[in-house]
């Protein structure tokens, strides 16, 4: 088998090599292609899996490439998780929404948009480049429009991946003191957009609105992943758990406020701490037995990667929560909308289980999101303005047209350079 990773010289790659291994036995003989722009980056984190697939005498193969079409030739899968423009790029995602008073960010609302009028582009031409029968296994942002787009305008076969529900489920069994090892949630809705009404625990379901009253709100502030107060205080007014990115929907002009306090960007931060960290990759290649940070993603986040893979090419049908067509899953978003939900996912690909109706408390927020992100994948995918301003009024962080169209003007000219789709 071959498998393609596009972006393998990000900071995310150590933790897909260490998703690699645990799936050692299952994959054995894979080569695995690697494709990056940046040559050093890319040379770097091929190296980094050379070494660690030989001290624990993995049977992988590793190429590079920094051109495309050899990458994805004779891949059956194609796992994406690049940043078009870079960290600059997401600076100007964050930053420019928040001039106009709405959150920047690099998924949600107009900075998410944005990045999608990057993403998008790429992931079209990697669809049209890819094998017939490739499967397109994406984590690019963001994920829900990327795997809206490529579904209703290629022909390729694509699942989108967020790994979200993992540390939203972990930080839910702290604050309800549940073992998290033994407990799972059905997480419905959208890409960032996804709410838990059933929580079980060793398979019993449990009947969370008690739960729910009897939790005590903890102090303290943010972190650049987490808000457990404000989500605590948010779940005990709904009755269910919302997912991390509710913050931004819930609390929209606190954290505005608050972004604009901080004085930084997420992204600089991010740039910040980069030099550093490959610093440290660089040294850790250097070993015969390398074991890298598991900062930026280099845990959890490519094990889920390649067990979602594993899954398709073994036909485990395994149960997980992707990105994929809704059907009848949803049954308050129509049946072609992109959801992420449990699945049973084996060769045939992903197969969304029933989930009833979303929760009344936040179903008109969810199809709000919903059609703000069926405008912007047709916007990125056609270079529209119209589209594109319509996607914008229609997401429900932005409350007037002007604000939609001083934004949208002002990202479209920052990112001239990446969104050759609006020239």
């Amino acid at each position: 088998m071959k498998l393609a990773i596009i972006g393998a010289g990000s900071g995310y790659m150590p933790g897909i090599i260490r998703g690699l291994l645990h799936r050692a036995a299952d994959l054995d003989g894979t080569e695995v292609a690697c494709h990056d722009l940046d040559a050093d980056h890319l040379e770097l984190m091929a190296g980094l899996a050379r070494r660690m697939f030989a001290a624990r005498g993995a049977a992988f193969t590793v190429t590079t490439h920094t051109d495309l079409k050899p990458a994805l030739d004779g891949a059956s899968y194609v796992l994406t998780t690049f940043r078009p423009g870079g960290m600059a790029a997401r600076h100007l995602d964050e930053s420019i929404p928040l001039r106009h008073g709405v959150v920047g960010q690099e998924t949600a609302g107009p900075g998410g948009f944005l990045m999608a009028c990057r993403s998008v582009p790429v992931l079209m031409a990697i669809a049209a480049a890819a094998d017939p029968g490739a499967w397109i296994v994406n984590y690019t942002n963001p994920t829900n429009v990327v795997t809206d787009a490529v579904t209703r305008h290629s022909g390729a076969r694509v699942i989108g991946l967020c790994d979200q529900h993992v540390g939203d489920t972990e930080m839910w069994a702290g604050l309800l003191g549940l073992p998290l090892d033994r407990l799972e949630a059905d997480w419905i809705g959208l890409n960032h957009a996804t709410w838990a009404q059933r929580l079980r625990l060793d398979g019993l379901e449990l009947d969370l609105p008690a739960l729910l009253d009897a939790m005590e709100v903890p102090g303290g502030g943010a972190t650049p992943w987490r808000d457990p107060a404000r989500m605590a205080e948010l779940a005990k007014a709904l009755g269910f758990l919302p997912n991390s990115y509710a913050k931004y929907y819930f609390f929209h002009d606190d954290v505005v406020r608050e972004l604009r306090e901080k004085g930084t960007t997420r992204a600089e931060d991010i740039q910040a701490m980069l030099p550093a960290y490959y610093d440290g990759i660089r040294a850790e290649a250097a070993k015969p037995d390398p074991d890298p940070s598991r900062e930026r993603g280099g845990g959890e986040h490519g094990e889920f990667a390649v067990d979602v893979i594993c899954a398709l090419h073994r036909d485990e049908r395994r149960r997980m929560i992707v990105n994929t067509v809704n059907g009848g899953a949803i049954a308050s978003l129509e049946p072609e909308a992109i959801v992420e939900v449990p699945a049973l996912v084996g060769r045939s690909g992903p197969v969304p289980l029933s989930m009833g109706p979303l929760p009344r408390p936040v179903r008109g927020l969810t199809q709000a999101i919903h059609e703000y992100e069926r405008l912007a994948a047709d916007a990125a995918v056609t270079g529209s303005r119209r589209t594109a301003l319509q996607a914008l009024m229609a997401h429900p962080f932005v409350q007037s047209k002007h604000t939609a169209e001083k934004i949208l003007d002002e990202g479209l000219a920052a990112h001239r350079a990446h969104l050759p789709q609006f020239a």
